[in-house]
């Protein structure tokens, strides 16, 4: 414990600032965004309360950039999903699997996503839409490639789908985190049946694993 503080006593700000946001990450996933503060921070770290805010300066500040990790992540997330598989059902499954992973690996990440998603604080509500729009559009335009190259067939609006399919990932994900959702595979067989039937995908196999 003595050598790992002192290793931390040596980290340089940027160092520093990296593990305090990965703390923070932590602390907001399991305190919530409206509870979550310095002082637990602090306490998960092993640093003076006086430290956390020597980085982040304020509670909004502490919010803003906390909101900003959760977004770089869901947008990688999201970009890395989307690009892979040579026909829309391989990039479906490829999707959910990304989606399940995340929610095993980076649990994290996803449950603030979750919450934030759900809340309509006055305080990170527009925020949240204005998010919401940047990966409505993301997911928008890669199912207007798919149905321009005939991978998916024609129906609802693009637009129409993407709505669908982002109510379709924060079920999934919920699925996921509920007691109840410990058949992955069952899951994964319920999920991929919505998601062919509103986007349009014909599937011929079943789900990877």
């Amino acid at each position: 414990m003595q050598g790992e503080a002192t290793a931390r006593r040596r980290l340089n700000p940027s160092q520093r600032k990296e593990l305090l946001m990965k703390d923070a990450i932590a602390v907001f996933s399991r305190r919530g965004i409206g509870r979550a503060g310095h002082t637990e921070i602090a306490q998960l770290a092993g640093v003076s309360v006086a430290t956390v805010f020597n980085y982040f300066n304020t509670r909004e500040v502490l919010v803003d950039e906390v909101l900003d990790e959760v977004e770089d992540f869901l947008i990688n997330l999201s970009v890395g999903a989307l690009r892979q598989g040579n026909s829309a059902e391989e990039t479906l499954n490829h999707c959910i699997s990304t989606f399940i992973n995340a929610c095993h690996e980076q649990a994290d990440y996803i449950k603030i996503w979750l919450e934030w998603s759900s809340s309509v604080r006055e305080d990170t509500w527009p925020r949240y839409l204005k998010f919401q729009e940047h990966l409505l559009k993301l997911i928008e335009k890669q199912i207007s490639y798919a149905i321009n190259d005939g991978k998916l067939s024609a129906g609802l609006p693009a637009a129409d789908r993407a709505r669908w399919a982002l109510g379709n990932a924060h079920m999934l994900v919920s699925m996921v985190f509920s007691p109840a959702g410990k058949d992955e595979a069952e899951i994964r067989a319920l999920v991929s049946r919505g998601f062919s039937h509103i986007l349009g995908v014909t599937t011929t196999e079943k789900v990877d694993g």
